[in-house]
């Protein structure tokens, strides 16, 4: 396993992004982020994880999506070979043409 330095716990990643652990918690439950584990079992994020996570925060808060939708931006992301980096910028840059509801 890489360095511990090179990962976040929970509470730090709540905090960075700006929502309650208990999301997080959801979303791995979702198994919409895999979180790699400590031997004791702590949740351990990468900075792809926090990536991913604010990926699905930026589809759910603000273009509306639910997690099922972000499952799906997920897979249509996989097969056309998308970086998280290259989806949230993706997102981004097309916001204003995401018409949900």
């Amino acid at each position: 396993m890489a360095d511990r330095k090179d990962f976040f716990l929970i509470g730090e990643v709540a905090k960075q992004l700006g929502i309650h652990d208990q999301t997080i918690r959801m979303y791995e439950r979702k198994k919409l982020i895999l979180p790699q584990r400590s031997e004791h079992q702590t949740r351990l994020f990468s900075k792809n994880d926090v990536t991913k996570i604010n990926i699905i925060i930026t589809l759910t808060q603000e273009i509306g999506l639910n997690l099922s939708g972000v499952k799906i931006v997920f897979s249509l992301a996989k097969k056309l070979k998308m970086s998280d980096d290259e989806l949230l910028d993706f997102i981004y840059d097309h916001k204003t043409e995401f018409h949900v509801g």
